[in-house]
């Protein structure tokens, strides 16, 4: 113990007895939660705040969000591997490829009609009556269809459930 002690002694830096019982105890201190030393920017001694770093702004952060209305007028179609939506849109296929969104998971997806007569409108399911490895849009002049590929070839219920079964 004299041995840390004249090592403490002889260091540049003095050493706080917070980091003392650390060194001493280990894990066991008292305060070894505190034992973390913060490793952001150093203190300059004003009281006002800085600006720590930027960031560039994307595209999309430029646009105003505009809340989506839901596409509640649908209908479906059920097939051995496929399940087909059909969304009539009169006059979406004017529309740019850009502006028609769709994400999936193998339980969920979501359409996002932007810019279609000043309003933006989405479908979504959040869980799926089953799994699904694949889902595209097709967009034709009046219409859109959104094609499930089912992972299993079954019949479904319904587009949406509680929990897929096993």
């Amino acid at each position: 113990m004299s041995n840390q002690i004249k090592k403490m002694e002889t260091a540049q830096e003095p050493v706080s007895a917070l980091r003392d019982n650390i060194a001493h105890k280990g894990r066991n201190a008292y305060y070894y939660a505190h034992a973390h030393k913060a490793d952001g920017p150093e203190w300059d001694q004003k009281e006002e705040p800085r600006l720590l770093k930027t960031e560039s702004k994307g595209e999309e952060e430029d646009k105003p969000l505009v809340p989506a209305s839901p596409i509640t007028d649908y209908a479906y179609s059920d097939e051995d591997k496929k399940l087909k939506i059909y969304i009539s849109l009169e006059g979406v296929g004017e529309l740019q490829d850009g502006d028609i969104d769709l994400q999936f998971t193998r339980t969920s997806f979501t359409l996002t009609v932007m810019n279609y007569k000043d309003a933006n409108h989405k479908l979504a399911f959040a869980r799926l009556f089953e799994e699904i490895e694949n889902c595209t849009v097709k967009k034709k002049p009046n219409k859109l269809i959104v094609v499930l590929t089912k992972v299993e070839e079954k019949a479904w219920a319904c587009i949406n459930a509680g929990t897929p079964s096993k």
